[in-house]
């Protein structure tokens, strides 16, 4: 479990816009934990056991047409949580959820957070708010895996990881990026080496890091946004509320 001061200042911003007394019902459910690269939290097909709110680091949603063909459908980093699912009444989904880039989390048992719910309307509200903004990211990355070049579909993915670690320097391999947008690794680095040539990134082995973030944006060709002006719409005003 832990105390109210550790809630109050966790990163995550799901937690964040919660009220006060939602956060008491939360806190001797949540305890800390490491997300190690690479880690599944969710199993696909398998009940969900427990519910992440990132604080930093990232998860991915990837969907596999065979065991060796993963791809990303979305991202999870500190502005939301894992386990839709169970926010949504059930306990699995057909997709795994793994650790992208490691870092901290906020760990609650599926049914310690199903009767937190029931116990709170406005918590309710908020998660099922986040669920139709993530419903938006998918799909925006169904569109980008269908129309877009992949220096576009890169560009996009680099800037939503930004986002989520609040960094221009990426941990990254040219492995975890094909998984990500769906691309064959020679042309990963053919992609990259696009965008590094216009000066938009600079490459090395493992780590990417961001030069030109508007240059990125507009390589993405309107992919990028949509999802992020949801984010904003749905649930930043209750941030704001919570500070009137």
């Amino acid at each position: 479990m832990i105390d109210e001061h550790r809630l109050n200042s966790s990163t995550n911003q799901l937690l964040g816009f919660m009220p006060a007394a939602d956060k008491d019902l939360l806190a001797s459910r949540l305890r800390p934990v490491n997300l190690e690269i690479k880690r599944v939290l969710e199993k696909a097909f398998e009940p969900i056991e427990f519910v992440y709110f990132p604080e930093n680091g990232i998860a991915s949603v990837a969907g596999a047409a065979k065991p060796d063909q993963q791809i990303e459908i979305g991202m999870i980093g500190r502005e939301g949580m894992t386990g839709l699912k169970v926010v949504l009444g059930d306990d699995r989904s057909p997709y795994e959820t793994f650790v992208q880039a490691e870092g901290q989390a906020l760990q609650i048992g599926s049914d310690s957070l199903r009767l937190a719910m029931k116990q709170s309307e406005t918590m309710r509200d908020i998660m099922l708010r986040y669920v139709q903004v993530f419903m938006v990211q998918t799909a925006q990355t169904v569109l980008a895996n269908a129309i877009a070049l992949l220096p576009q579909k890169l560009a996009r993915w680099l800037l939503m990881m930004e986002d989520r670690l609040s960094n221009k320097q990426l941990p990254l391999t040219h492995e975890l990026l094909a998984v990500m947008i769906g691309a064959q690794r020679p042309g990963v680095t053919l992609a990259l080496g696009e965008l590094e040539d216009r000066g938009f990134i600079h490459a090395r082995r493992g780590l990417i890091t961001i030069l030109d973030r508007a240059a990125l944006i507009d390589m993405a060709k309107g992919l990028y946004g949509p999802a992020e002006k949801e984010y904003q719409r749905c649930l930043s005003p209750l941030g704001q509320a919570r500070t009137v």
